[in-house]
Order: structure tokens, then sequence, then C-alpha cells
């Protein structure tokens, strides 16, 4: 997992060093205090170690498009800066493995790809491979290789190496982590399934998008668990939901009038009567839609081992998102293969 990170010359966030993480991580605070350009940050960075920054990679992972001049600092009374650098760091039998970049994307002439100034990736205070500014300089064995290869200034040196080089357990550890990093922010039309979502993922859209086909895979009413919770344990947090499944659409549920997708969410209401209490995830009350969502996030095995919510108690009544962060806290914590997670919230109580 990620132990630390450290950004600097990224939207508002003008030099952030060596902030410390640990498997579950809470960002509080106002709008507009720098919650969601930290998790775009990662988001660049993830991009970066993937080995190309462009609008469809960064899009891929939920972070907000935008021009070059909207990326870099440019708070008052703070000198400007051209680049944008980033630093993740892992722990792994008292190793350290670290991952450097500094990024920039002109402002007069902006290209479809950000160009990669400097680039590193280091074991302890061994560099393994790395890159000057003007990219002629390479290490960690590649000048070895029979072509020294010519990278473009817009491709990743450290992706590049990983297909030539045993880079050890640590290291690789590291990296698969950036590279899967996602931002999730679900919304209602796409949870209802009545809007696309227009950035697919597996195992469930950034959007909320195949959130009933996501629960098919882990639901299993025999044996009464969502992956591995009881139900019982979601009936508790729910508490007007007497039974769920993932049905086809039909007009027993749904008006003719309702464009949906191919699967549906369908719920037993404990308080209607029995033959009229099934209601589809369309008319269902939405705080269960994201309740739902995030325990997918917290169970399925395809889940990406770093990803983020932001606005993770979106929908519910404060005492429901401090029982549900409690439940997600407790699977990520027992998840395996590891995982981490970074949340947002306005509300104390998560």
């Amino acid at each position: 997992m990620l132990d630390k990170i450290s950004i600097a010359g990224f939207k508002s966030l003008l030099e952030l060093q060596d902030l410390e993480l640990g498997q579950v991580n809470v960002l509080i605070g106002a709008n507009g205090s720098g919650k969601t350009s930290l998790l775009e940050a990662l988001g660049v960075l993830s991009a970066a170690a993937a080995g190309e920054v462009s609008d469809k990679e960064l899009s891929a992972r939920g972070v907000r498009l935008g021009t070059p001049k909207l990326y870099k600092t440019s708070l008052r009374e703070h000198s400007w800066r051209t680049t944008i650098t980033f630093e993740a760091s892992s722990t792994e039998t008292g190793k350290i493995a670290r991952y450097k970049v500094a990024l920039d994307n002109p402002i007069k002439d902006p290209n479809p790809r950000w160009i990669y100034r400097t680039e590193s990736l280091w074991r302890g205070q061994e560099q393994i491979v790395g890159r000057s500014p003007r990219g002629k300089r390479l290490s960690g064995g590649l000048e070895q290789l029979p072509e020294t290869p010519k990278l473009q200034a817009e491709a990743g040196l450290v992706h590049f190496a990983r297909r030539y080089l045993d880079l050890g357990k640590g290291i690789e550890d590291l990296l698969d982590y950036l590279e899967s990093y996602a931002i999730f922010s679900p919304h209602t039309p796409m949870l209802r399934g009545t809007a696309p979502d227009s950035s697919q993922r597996d195992p469930v859209g950034l959007f909320g998008g195949r959130l009933p086909e996501a629960i098919e895979e882990i639901l299993d009413l025999k044996g009464e668990q969502l992956g591995k919770l009881d139900l019982d344990e979601l009936w508790e947090l729910l508490d007007w939901v007497a039974q769920f499944d993932v049905t086809q659409p039909s007009r027993q549920l749904l008006s003719s009038n309702v464009p949906v997708s191919r699967k549906l969410l369908r719920f037993e209401d404990v308080w209607m009567r029995e033959g009229r209490n099934q209601i589809s995830g369309y008319d269902a009350s939405e705080g269960v839609l994201y309740v739902l969502f995030v325990l997918v996030l917290a169970l399925h095995p395809r889940t990406p081992r770093l990803f983020a919510i932001d606005n993770f108690d979106q929908a519910m009544h404060p005492r429901l998102a401090r029982a549900v962060t409690r439940l997600f806290c407790r699977l990520m914590l027992a998840s395996d293969p590891p995982r981490q997670a970074l949340l947002t919230t306005h509300n104390p109580l998560v």
C-alpha cells in the first residue's frame, strides 16, 4: 500500500509533503478546501505511472478534465510553477520503494499528452530507473539493452522499464497500486440505471453504472451473503428492506416509459402489504443505492487495489453514514489482498 504521498503545484495544493496514509483515509473539510483536488492529484500520478497522462487516461481514472492552466497552482502571492511534481512511497520488508515524477503541459501551447520532465524509481537510496529533464540519461540497466529506448517526452520511462527489468515485489506492488487507482463519484441516475455511465470500470462504473450487475456477481441469496457480508448485517443498516435481488426489467416493476439498463435491483419493503411490496431501484430510496455502491467496492474481488470515493456519505442520514463507515472500514481491513481507500466527506460523523 501507499505509505506517503507528496504533491507540489497541483490546483490548490501548493505544496504537500509526506502526507501519511493508512488503509482507509477520510478527508473532511468545507467545500472548496481541496479534498477532491488531492484525489485528482493521485489520478494524475496514477496515469503517469501507467505511462501516459492524457485526457483519455485522466477521464478513465475519474479526474475532471480541464485546460493546463487549471491544473497548475495559481495562488496569489506565490510564484508560478511550470511543473507539477508528485511522489509516492511504500515500505516492503524494510525497503522503501518510491516513484517520483515531474510533469508539464505548456499553457500557451498545450499538448494532447503531458510531458515528463523528470521521472525516477527508487529502492531505498538506490535509483533503479531515472530520466533527466531532457530524457537523454537512462539508468537501472536499461542502457544495457541492445537498443537504448528512444522514448518520446510524453511516454513514461518507468512503465516501459517494467517490461524489461525485474523490479522486485515491493516496487511492483507500489506501481500496481498506483496504476489501478480510480475515483468513484456515484450519481443517482446512474445508480438507478436510467442514465448511461460515461466512465465504465470493472466491476462498477465510476458514476455508479452497472451496480445491479456488480451486486449479482457477489450476491448469494441461498447462503444469505453479499460477498463476505452476512445479509443480516445489511438489514440492520436498511431497516425497511426485507429482501432484495437482481432481476430483469418488467412492467410489474417499472413504467414502460422509464429508460433502464438490462438488470434491475428489486427490493421487498418490510412495511408494505405482501403482493404490493416489491419496488425497483428506480423507486427505492436513493440512500440504499449509495450504501450498496460503497459496500460493493469494499466486497467485490475485482475492485481496484487503490481507489477513492468522493462524497462518501452522499444521500445518507448522518447516523446511517456513520454506521456504513464503520462497516466499510471493517470490510476493508479484512480484504485479501489488501486494498486502500481515500474518502471525502462533509460529515464529522464519518
